[in-house]
C-alpha cells in the first residue's frame, strides 16, 4: 500500500461530511500526514449571484462573492473542531468550480494519497448509492477513496 502522507477531506456541512472528517482526522494521526479540509463553491451558486447582478439587484457581485468566500472560510474552520487537530498538520482550502472535479483536480495538484468523502451531500436530488461529487471523486481520482457512509 503506498504510504500516506497527504489526506483531502472534502467538506460540505453535511451530518455526512462531518463523519468524513472524523474518519480523516482518524487516519492522518495515524499516517502522521497533512490534513487538507477542503470546500467547493458549487459554480451554480456563484452564476446564481451573477444572474441576480444582471437582473438588476442592487449590489455588487465582486463584493457578494468575497464575502461568500469569507463566510465559508469561516463556516469551514468551525466546522472542524478544533480540539481534534491541535496536534497535526491541517490546512484549510477554498475552490470555486463542479465539486466532484475540482475535489480531483485539487488532490491530483497537492499529491494527495488518500480522499476522505462521503458518500451523500446536501443536494436535493441525491442518487441511491452516493452523491454524484462523491461519484466523480471515485470515478476520476488518482490515489485511493474512502467513502464514508451515513451509517
Amino acid at each position: 500500500m503506498t504510504k500516506v502522507h497527504r489526506i483531502v477531506v472534502p467538506i460540505d456541512f453535511s451530518e455526512n461530511s462531518k463523519k468524513a472528517v472524523f474518519h480523516g482526522i482518524e487516519a492522518a494521526r495515524e499516517k502522521n500526514a497533512k490534513l487538507y479540509f477542503l470546500h467547493v463553491i458549487n459554480q451554480r451558486l456563484i452564476d446564481a449571484v451573477q444572474e441576480l447582478s444582471l437582473k438588476g439587484y442592487k449590489g455588487d457581485f465582486l463584493e457578494a462573492i468575497r464575502n461568500m468566500l469569507k463566510a465559508r472560510d469561516e463556516d469551514l474552520k468551525e466546522f472542524v473542531p478544533e480540539n481534534e487537530i491541535r496536534d497535526l498538520d491541517v490546512e484549510f482550502c477554498i475552490r470555486k468550480g463542479k465539486p466532484g472535479e475540482e475535489i480531483v483536480k485539487f488532490a491530483f495538484e497537492n499529491e494527495a494519497n488518500l480522499i476522505v468523502i462521503g458518500t451523500q451531500g446536501r443536494s436535493a436530488i441525491q442518487s441511491a448509492l452516493m452523491g454524484s461529487a462523491a461519484r466523480t471523486v471515485v470515478n476520476r481520482a488518482k490515489c485511493p477513496v474512502l467513502v464514508v457512509h451515513p451509517e
